[in-house]
């Protein structure tokens, strides 16, 4: 069960702040015990879409493989 986040290094660096709500984290998390793996990536590619539109980032700036 290996996922790895991905990122667009464009838009975004590991120094960048975002604004993360206490509920994605916890959707983050509880998505993460989905045991159906196309399941969950695509659960966490919605909360990541999500954080994406909060920050107002382009589309496609997170994702998960």
């Amino acid at each position: 069960m290996k996922n790895e986040f991905i990122y667009d290094k464009n838009t975004l660096t590991t120094q960048d702040d975002l604004l993360v709500s206490v509920a994605d984290l916890r959707d983050v998390i509880q998505a993460f015990t989905i045991p159906n793996e196309a399941q969950r990536l695509h659960e966490i590619q919605i909360i990541l879409e999500s954080i994406v539109r909060k920050n107002r980032l382009p589309r496609g700036s997170l994702g998960v493989e």
